[in-house]
């Protein structure tokens, strides 16, 4: 009888893994993390994995392990040999990472940005009906150049994965040169991509389907969360009690910011609870939580960093729209003349931008100290930013596609199911 040693995946492996599933299937990930960490051990360098080797590594099925495979091998990520185990018979094929980890995880992230750009034509065209080919960009190569990112906001935590891949080189790295421009809101931020002062820009989803539906010719290249913020939520001193439903707030004043992503939204899941007809809509003007403290009104709109500002003391009530609707977040979008003309720099763009969310994942403080470069505060409340940045990733940014494809997947179905939404409860055809 013989017996051999195989290695085993194991807890403390978890952070390549979730590295390597940014740019790939979590499935994928688990069978090419093995392999690249089998071949660090000194005892199995150099001996490649057979398929019961990465079955009993990995603990995967045989068809999981099959279709693991299969995608590592289209993406040039691995290489197949055979080996002579002293069995009679055919020897057994086997198989290796073609590279060590960093080289790995560029490869895989650089194959993973034309995937999105492909993807991001594809929705664009099976949504909106646009002219627009995925042929045209297929096979679309990282290129250097300059590119400017219009931010929705003044730079914070959640557009860390931007922030970070210029600290760490994401961009530098593919030749890119990335600014960013911070705007007021998504609305504005919309205006300067298609007036060309940006090439990219980052904003809801809402504001993008408004913005589609008015004639702009925007193309979304990736969620960068792929569920909304927005949250409704008072206290109880405020309320006079608990908000437990939507349906507690017939005959109350819900404060909204009229013209941006977080009113439109707000607007939206009212109309789909059935509710907004029953009860009277505050302009808060951006000022949603001064209005709730001065009691202006008795619920507000927020994101879900929002009601952890309030007082310790205060008992704060919270409903989260995501919970109820699951609508795309913050997106990253552009426009379909540059697709047409500068694919290069946008596949290298959202390869620097997937370095930049290995750093969310892995080193959230590194990331906060980034986004600290430019936040207004500086580098203070990096304890608090930093625990905004893993709720924000850990509760908004992962959902069936992801798990399925990598960071940023997005599907025609759910851009369809929000652009029908918005036209029902007539909140597409002007400003958002």
């Amino acid at each position: 009888m013989q017996t051999r040693e195989c290695p085993v995946l194991a807890e403390e492996d978890r952070p390549l893994l979730d590295r390597l599933a940014l740019g790939t299937s979590e499935s994928a990930a688990r069978v090419l993390g093995y392999l690249l960490l089998r071949e660090s051990d000194p005892t199995f360098a150099g001996d490649p994995a057979t398929r019961l080797d990465i079955r009993v590594g990995t603990g995967a099925s045989r068809s999981a392990v099959s279709d693991a495979l299969s995608t590592l091998d289209d993406r040039g990520l691995v290489t197949s040999t055979t080996v002579d185990r002293d069995r009679s018979g055919r020897p057994p094929r086997a198989w290796r990472a073609k590279w060590g980890t960093r080289e790995t995880l560029d490869h895989l992230y650089a194959t993973h940005a034309a995937s999105l750009l492909e993807r991001g034509v594809a929705v664009t065209d099976e949504t909106w009906s646009t002219a627009l080919d995925a042929g045209s960009v297929a096979g679309a190569r990282p290129a250097g150049g300059d590119l400017a990112v219009g931010l929705n906001w003044r730079p914070n935590v959640l557009h860390a994965p931007i922030l970070a891949a210029r600290e760490v080189g994401g961009f530098a790295a593919r030749d890119l040169s990335v600014s960013v421009d911070p705007f007021e809101g998504s609305g504005l931020a919309i205006d300067a991509l298609l007036a060309g002062d940006v090439a990219v820009a980052v904003c809801g989803a809402a504001t993008a389907v408004g913005a589609r539906a008015t004639g702009a010719e925007l193309v979304p290249l990736a969620p960068v969360y792929q569920r909304a913020m927005t949250v409704l939520y008072t206290t109880r001193e405020v309320f006079g009690g608990p908000l437990d439903s939507v349906e507690d707030l017939r005959g109350r004043r819900v404060g909204l910011p009229e013209g941006s992503e977080m009113g439109l939204l707000g607007r939206l899941f009212l109309s789909q609870s059935g509710v907004l007809d029953d009860l009277t809509v505050v302009d808060v003007a951006g000022e949603e939580r001064t209005a709730l403290e001065a009691g202006h009104a008795d619920v507000v709109t927020g994101t879900f960093r929002d009601p952890g500002a309030l007082p310790a003391d205060d008992r704060v009530d919270v409903l989260t729209l995501a919970d109820h609707f699951p609508l795309y977040g913050p997106t990253l979008v552009t426009t379909e003349d540059a697709v047409e003309a500068r694919p290069g720099e946008l596949v290298a763009f959202l390869a620097g931008v997937l370095r930049g969310q290995e750093v969310v994942v892995t080193d959230p403080e590194r990331a906060v100290r980034a986004v600290a470069t430019l936040a207004v505060g500086g580098a203070g409340r990096a304890e608090r930013r930093a625990a905004d940045l893993r709720e924000a990733t850990e509760r908004f940014g992962e959902s069936a596609a992801v798990a399925d494809h990598g960071w940023g997947w997005h599907r025609p179905e759910e851009w369809r199911r929000l652009t029908t939404a918005l036209r029902q409860a007539g909140l597409v055809g002007g400003r958002a």
